[in-house]
């Protein structure tokens, strides 16, 4: 498997860990305060980006594509790390 096949296959599996969660948040929005819907806000913001970017993680060439998976791995987390924050203040 080469490079571009790795990077997308964990880009895949970072999107489908974060869609999950996001939909079990979503379901939750509802009950939350203004201070966690602000925060849902932004960390949608950050989703949207992370989004867009993952799909273009095939398109990246070789010699860049492991610093460009790293930052989305990096942002995928900080994204993670909001819904654990959120889902903590249910």
């Amino acid at each position: 498997m080469g490079i571009k096949e790795q990077m997308t296959e964990k880009a895949d599996k970072l999107f489908k860990e974060l869609e999950y969660e996001r939909g079990n948040l979503q379901v939750q929005l509802h009950l939350l305060s203004m201070d966690a819907k602000e925060e849902w806000g932004e960390l949608e913001k950050k989703y949207q980006q992370f989004k867009s970017k993952a799909s273009v993680v095939a398109e990246v060439a070789e010699d860049s594509a492991g610093d460009v998976g790293e930052a989305l791995k990096l942002v995928a987390e900080e994204i993670r790390e909001g819904y654990k924050k959120i889902r903590g203040s249910l």
